[in-house]
């Protein structure tokens, strides 16, 4: 059964393929059945608050070096014209270099004039990003934006330094309706006046909270009670250093879990905890501090508990040089369900694979669409012995395979005739990117990484990008995608 499109709807799907420019303000202006709907289109997202300011009539403001100022006091009819597309806010976001910023005297203005706009400058304000660029300038201003309808709350302190507006700002923070709550560099150290505010600001939003992140140090008390949200699908934390004594049943609605530690022995048994058909998705960081063995014990957990079978994202990543062998990568073989694995180091991180391996991941792991080892932006990885027939592994076993960052040897690249009666031949593999990093070996002539562009297009035919540091490698990206040109030219006359 079809139900007919209401006009709102039909213009919302026009302006949204019009995107937010002139077509859009000529729309508005066709029609005045047309003009709100268009105007809420055109101001739902505000990137920054100085693009409203500016609003107000020209001879008010100027752009004076770098910031927005006022020549005169806006008068009140100019206030209310601004106030009526200030309602029509829903999202603010002050993130982000290169656009002018409003001075510190636009803001008290702005702040002497909110009690005549209601209090908040964006009344039907859902969603607010702060960020105050590494000062405490701006941020009593924040509270001009802290309406009660708030659903979504992310606030970027400057400094993790302690400073009084930690406490006020999250202290100020509304709770009716917070359903997404992100705080970045909280305060070092013992605080107990802002760590008491934050346990507060948790414990009334804990029932209409589903996302939690926290990048900084918390209480042993703050982590014990996020533990028992039951509506929480997302948390993002860096677990204290005391022990903890968790319920029998951890976070029953956790979907994604990312952890921040440099001792997985503390967090692993809340791991455990945590219902199984629930937890889906876990990203781990590996401070400086970790045990080499600790990536082996997450391994290992995960391989005795039920995790293995529900779980479909892994993602580690370390803060320190690592080296992974096979030993520490085989329990992740029970993993069946994982549809994305990545080994990442902020440093150097040596994998030591060979083919042999990667045939046998490939074959534990057949719904793997994206696998990541290593970072393709520095020397991360070490796996000079995965060659082309790791490669056909990968491609025969995971079809669903979408993008692929695994260094491996073509210097040793059989004949285009064994690869054109080869099983690659039939290969549906829907591989679209291909990240070799800086550690992949290329044969020298120019003929042989011809011959490694046409080998590649047969194991991953539909492959479009491939991200590699060294001239050859782009030479192969070039042929690689001069070979698909000809085919679609060529195929449909054979």
């Amino acid at each position: 059964m079809h139900r007919l499109w209401h006009i709102d709807e039909i213009v919302r799907l026009i302006l949204t393929n019009l995107g937010k420019g002139v077509s859009a303000l000529a729309l508005a202006c066709s029609s005045k059945s047309l003009t709100d709907i268009t105007l809420d289109f055109l101001w739902e997202h505000l990137e920054r608050v100085i693009q409203l300011m500016m609003c107000l009539p020209p001879d008010s403001w100027e752009i004076r070096g770098h910031e927005f100022v006022f020549l005169r006091c806006p008068t009140t009819a100019e206030w209310l014209r601004f106030s009526s597309y200030a309602r029509r806010v829903r999202t603010l976001s002050t993130c982000g270099p290169g656009a002018p910023i409003i001075s510190l005297s636009a803001y008290h203005v702005l702040s002497m004039k909110a009690p005549t706009l209601g209090h908040h400058v964006l009344p039907n304000l859902l969603s607010v990003r702060w960020n105050d660029d590494y000062t405490w300038t701006l941020t009593p201003f924040l509270r001009l934006f802290l309406n009660p309808g708030l659903v979504n709350v992310r606030i970027e302190f400057p400094t993790t330094d302690p400073h009084p507006y930690h406490l006020a700002v999250v202290s100020s923070i509304p709770t009716r309706h917070l359903a997404h709550l992100r705080l970045y560099s909280l305060p070092s150290g013992n605080d107990d006046s802002f760590l008491e505010a934050l346990q507060n600001l948790l414990e009334e939003a804990s029932g209409t909270l589903i996302s939690v992140c926290l990048y900084g140090e918390i209480s042993a008390r703050i982590f014990d009670s996020l533990l028992r949200f039951h509506n929480l699908r997302y948390l993002k934390v860096e677990p204290p250093m005391a022990p903890i004594s968790p319920p029998d049943v951890v976070l029953p609605s956790l979907e994604k879990l990312v952890v921040r530690s440099d001792s997985v022995s503390l967090w692993l048994p809340i791991l455990a905890k945590i219902p199984d058909p629930a937890l889906q998705s876990l990203k781990v960081t590996f401070l400086e501090d970790s045990s080499p063995t600790d990536f082996q014990m997450l391994g290992s957990s995960l391989q005795n508990t039920n995790k293995g079978r529900t779980l479909t994202s892994l993602k580690c990543c370390w803060e320190d040089t690592t080296t992974i062998t096979e030993a520490g990568l085989r329990p992740l073989l029970s993993l069946e369900r994982l549809t994305t694995l990545i080994l990442s180091s902020v440093y150097t991180c040596i994998v030591q694979l060979d083919d042999s391996f990667i045939c046998r991941l490939a074959m534990a792991l057949p719904r793997l669409e994206t696998l990541m080892l290593g970072d393709s932006l520095c020397d991360a990885v070490d796996t000079r012995n995965v060659t082309i027939e790791g490669l056909v592994a990968l491609a025969t076993n995971c079809v669903d395979l979408n993008f692929l960052q695994l260094p491996f040897d073509a210097t040793d690249i059989p004949s285009r005739d064994t690869h054109a009666n080869s099983q690659t031949r039939k290969s549906s593999c829907k591989l679209r990117t291909l990240s070799v990093g800086e550690n992949s070996l290329l044969p020298s002539g120019h003929d042989d990484v011809s011959l490694v562009a046409f080998v590649l297009l047969r194991i991953f035919p539909h492959v479009e990008k491939i991200i590699g540091a060294e001239r050859e490698w782009r030479e192969v990206k070039r042929v690689v995608k001069l070979l698909r040109k000809a085919s679609t030219i060529i195929l449909p006359f054979t």
